[in-house]
């Protein structure tokens, strides 16, 4: 072991490290995650192939399994180690000291032009623990497509698709998990084990325990107790000779071991009551790697001693660009990380500029090295993020699955069952099962799937009977009641589009574009787009009423902020709206920080301001000196009077009482009116569907946002042991919430027994003000470890170290209430757990709404959450006292058609569109066979899109489809030029039109003298009479041929 000493900033290893590499495997060792993800950060910008070995982010004895993503990175760089000539791989000295339980590691590498038996590489996924899934959307699943095969590793950021012919991969592509469009060719993939104890199995782990037992155990259960396991290796089996290992702080790192170890004792006395196996003795999940460094080649790195530290850097914060220039102009190698034209054409004339990918986490300048490291956010204030866009599914409540409830609406209510493929005259096609009441069934055409609509408007609704007067009688008084709902709907229109010039707001003043310039993170585009709205309505003549969606944490207040600052500088006076005093200290706080150096007066209303100072700030909001007031419901006191109102901003007004709300419905008939939301509540819904509030949607997820990992289940001790543990030891914050204070109360001295060194508090409703307020700034500031709290923190202060929510009772809670809940942790980056625990007698009402509260996750949203909520418990009234009852007889979707019928012709923006119901028969087969698309709700959604596809825009869904599924069957080539047809016939009005092979036949055809000529020119036999026109032709007819005919001059 040659042992040499460096004193280095921590800064300064990055460009050290790269420019002084002498060996071609490097491994470089920091005391803790954050430190080692840093390093990496920085050091692959200079380095592009290095790599981090991340260690499991999980507690010993975990009840959870460490997340997939980590496990990929692992195992990636696992394999990397043992056949690359070359690596740089960078860790903390956790992952350093982990114990691996790997014998071999197996994979799959693919080649383009590889031979590759089908059947056998399906073999080996299913080996390596991979789930054969319809269609991939999370790590370790695959799906076979007719002649491909989708996957997405473990080790991979974007799943697979694996092209065929015959035996031959063709072709290997990346795709988005949620568009499923690929993204980019690549030449190579491969696949990992899905699973870091892929090889491990139950036997081994009752053998390491010494227990005999049949009992199964699942995959939480084989990592819970995997740490017991008497075979394992550490990273340094895997090196090969020739390994240089640096080592950053080594007494730092020895200490940070013994932590982790005494944490580990700490657990595991904790917690061994509560394992449901048997665990005598605990065994240590790391082992002390360091005994074996005289085998290698180390170097020993020292940050901390400011007396013999070298290549100090010189940090740029708070230099101009140009002062920047001069500093750098002379060095050797200057890297820029910045994706903003402007500045990297404003670096564009420096010698040795080299742009990189990554974000660097500091700016400066190494004198001794030369070299100099910019990041964009220097000049921007913004933190640079390396955004990988995904769009979110919107549609998700449209997608028919077996036993979901629909409306037919000739037919009524039915339960789909599924597709079965029926031949009818030689021609073979899907149909879709429809369960009616008593015996009866109905079988509807894939290209009749217009018909159906995905049940919304309550569980359990009655199935109609097919024939007789039921349905009809049904509809009837739906419509009667939609009229009465119109009316109101209308008087509510026309006096918001009563023409106001004074509500027109100005251009962008120059302090506007400043504050958004400061804003400290990139927007997402549906950000953007929804600041963009919003700016476009406040510039109209009429008031605004739109209503901005977006999940916790994704925007919302940003947008409301440049809308207030906007009307604010005009000269109009801002009210922002909040439902506790919590949430408006939050946005005080936000406001007041962000708009501190500019003329603006804001001030707060809430039961936390003093009488002394709630008698000026009502004085100066109705004299006008106050430019925007953020406040609960005391904003709406008689007492407060507006000077000039313009806009008022709601957040979260599902919150908010009736007499509330209608207070606000008075006070914003005729301003601005911007209302934020993450669960908007069904009648919000509802008037949005209806086209009678504007709606933006930001669906865009925060940049390293982690799915929250959710459980749900009856009570369990042993689970919330390990959940409060596992967040304590990794330095984070717990809340424990339920909904009854004398059982919080006795919740609290259950935990605060068990775990003795807890700082706990309480809130509740029943404090006072002092004491809500001292508590959650406790919270703030980390002096409490585990807060026990009712719902009152469903909407608080957005706090980054609280990342574990046990909830109590959650039966008793409502589905915006579960979710807000949920939103409460995962804000930041950390990995998020949310335990809903209810008790042993469930309703299946509640039942349903915890299921669905943990379904929702990376493809779900606040808004398809809603939806599942209408459906769940019905749409209640949609703008007042009106009884449900009809809207659950039908389904929201046909009231709400029968609403915008009902509506004055006048109003252009919620005039229904109405288009003919088209039958078409054709004499050729259009389907989508099994064979081809297996799964029965890929086949439905792809039949739906293509009913409501523009025939200019159908080759579009064409080519997405190949892509997925490979090159189309003739039969399913033909489908789309049916749909093409279909969309013409919609566009000039032909309900009907029967095509023989030799004969079209279209109904209702008015035979203009245009008509009349190109039936001539084009020398065809033609019969036409009532408006019914048959064509003959000579030469057999194609689908292609006759789309061409039909949508000429026809």
């Amino acid at each position: 072991m040659n042992v040499e000493t460096f004193n280095y900033p921590l800064e300064s290893l990055a460009p050290f490290f790269y420019l002084n590499k002498r060996n071609k495997k490097n491994i470089y060792v920091f005391p803790t995650e954050k430190e080692a993800s840093e390093f990496y950060n920085n050091f692959s910008n200079f380095v592009p192939g290095s790599s981090h070995f991340p260690a499991w982010d999980t507690l010993s004895y975990d009840s959870f399994t460490p997340s997939l993503e980590i496990q990929g990175k692992r195992l990636q760089t696992l394999h990397n180690i043992l056949v690359e000539d070359s690596f740089d791989v960078a860790m903390s000295m956790k992952s350093f000291t982990q114990k691996i339980f790997i014998n071999d590691l197996d994979v799959i590498d693919l080649q383009i032009s590889q031979e590759v038996d089908f059947e056998n590489l399906i073999e080996n996924l299913v080996y390596l623990g991979y789930i054969n899934k319809d269609r991939v959307e999370s790590r370790g699943t695959f799906s076979i497509r007719g002649g491909q095969i989708d996957i997405y590793p473990l080790n991979s950021e974007y799943p697979a698709r694996i092209i065929f012919n015959g035996d031959e991969v063709s072709e290997l592509k990346l795709f988005d998990y949620i568009s499923q469009r690929s993204i980019k060719n690549i030449k190579k993939v491969l696949i990992t084990p899905s699973s870091e104890l892929f090889q491990i199995n139950q036997e081994d782990i009752y053998k390491s325990l010494k227990i005999d037992s049949k009992k199964d155990i699942d995959e939480y259960e084989l990592f819970q107790f995997s740490q017991n396991l008497k075979k394992f290796k550490t990273l340094l089996d895997f090196v090969p000779d020739g390994l240089n290992i640096n080592i950053i702080d080594f007494n730092v790192c020895k200490e940070t071991f013994s932590e982790i170890q005494k944490i580990e004792e700490d657990s595991f006395n904790n917690l061994q009551k509560f394992f449901s196996l048997n665990v005598a003795k605990m065994e240590s999940r790391y082992v002390d790697t360091f005994t074996e460094l005289n085998k290698f080649e180390t170097s020993f790195y020292a940050t901390n001693d400011l007396e013999n530290i070298s290549n100090v850097p010189q940090f740029l914060d708070g230099l101009s660009a140009d002062n920047v220039l001069k500093k750098i102009n002379n060095l050797a190698k200057v890297y820029l990380s910045s994706s903003n034209e402007k500045i990297t054409e404003k670096f564009s004339g420096i010698n040795n500029l080299q742009i990189v990918e990554h974000s660097f986490s500091y700016s400066a300048v190494f004198p001794e090295m030369s070299i100099a490291v910019i990041d964009e956010s220097l000049f921007t204030n913004r933190k640079q993020k390396d955004r990988k866009v995904k769009q979110r599914k919107l549609n998700e409540e449209s997608i028919l699955v077996p036993n979901t409830y629909v409306v037919h609406k000739f037919h009524g209510i039915g339960l789909y069952e599924g597709t079965e493929v029926k031949k009818i005259k030689d021609v073979e096609k899907d149909y879709l099962s429809i369960k009616f009441g008593g015996t009866d069934r109905l079988y509807v055409p894939s290209d009749q799937i217009n018909e159906l609509e995905v049940y919304v408007g309550g569980e359990n609704p009655r199935l109609s009977r097919l024939g007789g007067g039921e349905w009809e009688r049904a509809k009837e008084k739906a419509k009667q009641n939609a009229k009465v709902i119109a009316d109101r709907v209308l008087n509510l229109y026309k006096l918001r589009k009563i023409e106001n010039n004074s509500l027109i707001i100005d251009e962008d003043t120059p302090w506007q574009a400043e504050i958004e310039s400061d804003f400290e993170y990139v927007e997402t585009p549906d950000q953007l787009t929804a600041i963009n709205d919003v700016k476009e309505d406040l510039s109209k003549n009429t008031p605004m009423d739109r209503l901005i969606f977006g999940d916790v944490g994704y925007g919302k207040t940003e947008v409301a902020l440049r809308a207030a600052v906007k009307v604010a500088f005009s000269g109009g006076q801002v009210a922002v709206l909040a439902p506790t005093t919590i949430l408006v200290q939050q946005h005080i706080e936000t406001f007041v920080s962000r708009l501190e150096n500019y003329p603006l007066n804001i001030k707060h209303l809430s039961r936390f301001v003093k009488k002394k100072d709630l008698k000026e700030i009502i004085k100066g909001v109705n004299d006008g000196t106050v430019d925007i007031v953020i406040g609960t419901h005391r904003l709406l006191s008689d007492d407060v009077t507006f000077n000039n109102l313009k806009l008022i901003i709601i957040d979260e007004e599902h919150r908010f009482g009736v007499e509330a709300k209608d207070r606000l419905q008075n006070l914003a008939s005729q301003v601005h009116k911007l209302t934020l939301t993450a669960t908007p509540i069904p009648r919000t819904l509802e008037q949005s569907l209806m086209g009678i509030r504007e709606t933006s949607r930001i669906e865009t997820p925060p940049e390293n946002r982690l799915e929250t990992l959710t459980h749900v289940g009856s009570v369990d001790e042993s689970a919330i042991a390990l959940a409060i543990q596992r967040e304590i030891s990794r330095g984070g914050q717990v809340f424990f919430v339920l909904n009854r204070i004398s059982e919080l109360e006795e919740w609290m001295k259950i935990v605060s027994k068990q775990f003795t060194n807890l700082n706990h508090k309480i809130l509740h409703g029943r404090l006072s003000a002092e004491q809500i307020e001292s508590t959650m700034q406790d919270v703030w500031d980390r002096k409490v470890d585990v807060l026990f709290a009712t719902t009152i923190v469903e909407a608080g202060i957005d706090l980054p170290k609280v990342n574990t929510l046990i909830t109590l009772r959650s039966e008793l809670l409502g589905m915006s209430q579960l979710y807000q809940l949920k939103g409460r942790v995962g804000r930041r980056g950390d990995q998020s757990f949310a335990y809903f625990f209810h008790s042993s007698n469930l309703g299946i009402d509640a039942e349903l709404r915890l299921d669905a509260i943990k379904s929702i996750g990376q493809t779900a949203t606040g808004y398809s959450l809603a939806m599942k909520d209408l459906q769940l418990r019905g749409s209640g009234s949609i703008l007042g006292d009106i009884q449900s009852g009809f809207i659950a007889n039908v389904g929201l979707n046909i009231f709400n058609q029968y609403v915008l019928e009902s509506l004055d012709e006048s109003i252009e923006t919620v005039k229904p569109a109405i288009k003919p119901d088209i039958k078409l028969d054709c004499y050729w087969g259009s389907s989508i066979p099994k064979i081809y698309v297996h799964a029965d709700s890929e086949r439905i959604d792809i039949y739906k899109r293509l009913e409501h596809t523009h025939h200019t825009k159908v080759d579009h869904v064409k080519d997405e489809i190949i892509d997925r599924f490979g090159e189309l069957p003739e039969v399913t080539n033909n489908l789309f030029v049916t749909a093409k047809i279909r969309s013409v016939l919609s566009e000039k009005n032909i309900s009907r039109c029967k095509i023989t092979e030799f004969q079209i036949e279209l109904f209702p055809i008015d035979l203009t003298e245009e008509i009349n000529l190109k039936m001539k020119t084009l020398d065809k036999k033609f019969i036409f009479r009532n408006k019914r026109l048959v064509l003959n032709f000579k030469n057999a007819l194609s689908p292609d041929s006759v789309y061409q005919l039909l949508n000429s001059n026809l």
